[in-house]
């Protein structure tokens, strides 16, 4: 989902937020809708929207699954034009901050509750799908610390964030589940995320 050459950072809608107040920002910036499909939850989306704001420029909305975490971005040509775009639109929808998201995942430890462990699960695709462009440290820490945690709910929570942020840091954490995890649904998944990696050129 990605339409111009520079993409800005996603945005995550605060709870309460949906495709509803995009469509509503969207009509604000006189932007015309461009596509609108179901995504393949197999990639992790179940909702994708793009949105034209003006000449080669985009908005896009996306809806995350399992937990239909949603979120907004920008595309375009020139990245400092994207950059002031997605400025914009932080301070429209007012984003959770990059504290927030990490305290969420802090908070939710693991102990022996469903719901607690489900908690944590969310809050690391949540921190995965508002990751910075580039590796930002303590981000990068709590995926990769996910990914070997002892329950297997918590490193599929930690491969789906690797699988949202998609930085070449993280290719030798999803090698090393590739090849050493015990459940074989995520040690396949882990596997064609690497291959799409190293397809794609996203290497250390």
């Amino acid at each position: 989902m990605q339409w111009g050459s520079h993409r800005g950072r996603r945005i995550i809608l605060s709870d309460g937020l949906d495709e509803t107040d995009v469509d509503e920002c969207a009509a604000l910036m006189n932007a015309e809708k461009v596509r609108e499909t179901v995504a393949s939850v197999e990639i992790g989306l179940s909702r994708e929207v793009t949105w034209r704001v003006v000449n080669d420029y985009y908005l896009h909305y996306g809806k995350e699954h399992p937990f239909g975490i949603g979120f907004v971005f920008a595309s375009g040509p020139e990245e400092s034009q994207v950059a002031e775009l997605t400025e914009m639109l932080s301070d429209y929808f007012e984003p959770p901050s990059d504290e927030e998201i990490l305290a969420a995942v802090d908070s939710s430890h693991v102990v022996n509750s469903g719901d607690l462990v489900d908690a944590k699960r969310r809050a690391l695709v949540r921190l995965g799908v508002g990751a910075p462009s580039d590796a930002e440290p303590r981000f990068l820490e709590k995926i990769a610390e996910a990914m070997h945690s002892e329950d297997e709910r918590v490193r599929e929570g930690g491969l789906w964030a690797a699988a949202h942020a998609l930085w070449p840091q993280l290719l030798p954490d999803i090698e090393s589940m590739s090849q050493g995890e015990v459940n074989p649904v995520l040690r396949d998944q882990a596997s064609a995320l690497a291959g799409y990696m190293r397809q794609e050129g996203i290497t250390p």
